[in-house]
């Protein structure tokens, strides 16, 4: 079962770092309040810039990582692309910028210790929360020489973070739709033959709904548990503009809010 959500809070914090690290995307560290300790992996964050009028509306981003600085006041990271205004605005902030921050918000991964092969499974810019996950994983005293890793994009200015989780003792797997790097294809062609596996006990993912349609039949037709993080546009992040609604298999309702009941469900309901 996915983790529930903590309580959100907002706030206006200093920019601390936000550096390039491929093409169009930018890594930016800033500090936090100390509830984000308790924050889940595949909870998410939305942002305004204090000074800017534009975009009226706050913009949702994964958590990346919470780390703690040196100061003993922890830090968020947070990995984003730029594809538009507001994004452009911020990858030319620099540090000392102040940014209004509310979060963590939403449902996250559920996260426990695993002794059996699991599989974290990242398209493009998904990988963002996916860093967090890992590494809760291993706090959690999971195995991670049992974990795959596969990391899939256009091509290879879209595969990010490979030498962390390499670090982290996992196997990395990198597919690309160009051939410019590893696997020339989807990634979810290794994903599959690494399903044949019949100890595998879990697979999380995050990326394009097209991508977690296909992780989630692999899932089925394995028997595999499997957890998803929803890729969506979110205006509130609150549950309340009911505007990030998804059909799903709830029948109760029909309907999910990715924002509030998600970005992270089960599968098996999508």
């Amino acid at each position: 079962m996915v983790k529930k959500q903590n309580q959100a809070a907002r706030e206006t914090v200093i920019l601390a770092g936000n550096e390039r690290i491929s093409d169009s995307y930018f890594r930016l560290t800033a500090d936090c309040d100390s509830h984000y300790l308790e924050a889940a992996a595949g909870q998410f964050v939305t942002l305004r810039m204090p000074d800017q009028k534009e975009p009226l509306l706050r913009r949702p981003f994964s958590i990346h990582q919470v780390l703690a600085a040196e100061t003993g006041k922890p830090q968020i990271e947070i990995l984003y692309r730029v594809v538009g205004g507001f994004t452009e605005r911020l990858s030319q902030a620099g540090p000392g910028s102040l940014l209004d921050l509310l979060g963590p918000l939403g449902r996250g991964f559920s996260v426990k210790h695993h002794h059996q092969p699991v599989a974290i499974v990242a398209g493009g810019i998904g990988v963002a929360p996916l860093v967090f996950l890992a590494s809760q994983l291993k706090d959690a005293g999971t195995d991670m020489d049992q974990v795959s890793v596969f990391i899939g994009g256009r091509s290879e200015n879209d595969i990010l973070c490979q030498n962390f989780f390499k670090k982290l003792g996992t196997r990395a797997v990198v597919a690309t739709e160009d051939g410019s790097a590893g696997y020339h294809g989807l990634v979810t062609a290794p994903l599959e033959k690494w399903a044949q596996n019949k100890e595998a006990s879990m697979i999380y993912a995050c990326g394009p709904h097209g991508m977690l349609t296909a992780v989630g039949k692999i899932a089925r037709s394995k028997n595999i548990a499997c957890e998803v993080s929803i890729e969506t546009l979110m205006a509130c992040g609150l549950g309340v503009c009911m505007g990030c609604a998804v059909k799903t298999q709830d029948k109760t309702q029909g309907y999910s809010h990715v924002c509030k009941d998600g970005p992270v469900f089960d599968a098996a309901v999508l």
